[in-house]
């Protein structure tokens, strides 16, 4: 029976509140806290730091498109001498927030305000599909 229970529950889904995208997940805290650290490990997400206390995750990110190319403007990639420029790989922070019954995970700043990037949608819905 605690089998069965464990796959009924509904699959973690994105949505916009207060437009940010924030990936819904009926799960309390502690479970979500888990779950989230397991798909950013199957994600591929090199996480730094963790701090359970605030919610937290400190995560190396590239953003990447389809193709495997970083994303980065036209003149960004015509500025090939600049050194500081290449491969560079940004920190994210990965916020889970919740109680005895849902969860919210949210990309947010060091400031913690949210992070309505597109690279911050693409990490919500890597975590979401890993969730799954």
């Amino acid at each position: 029976t605690g089998a069965t229970g464990a796959t009924s529950a509904p699959r973690p889904r994105l949505v916009t509140e207060g437009g940010t995208q924030v990936l819904l997940v009926s799960d309390e805290f502690r479970r979500a806290w888990r779950s989230t650290g397991t798909a950013l490990d199957r994600a591929g997400f090199a996480v730094e730091d963790r701090d359970i206390g605030r919610g937290l995750y400190y995560v190396r990110y590239e953003d990447v498109d389809s193709e495997g190319r970083q994303n980065k403007g036209f003149f960004s990639r015509m500025a090939f001498w600049r050194k500081d420029d290449i491969n560079k790989v940004q920190q994210y922070l990965i916020r889970v927030q919740g109680d005895e019954t849902t969860s919210r995970v949210s990309v947010v700043d060091k400031n913690g305000n949210p992070d309505q990037s597109p690279a911050a949608a693409r990490i919500l819905a890597l975590i979401g599909e890993q969730m799954r």
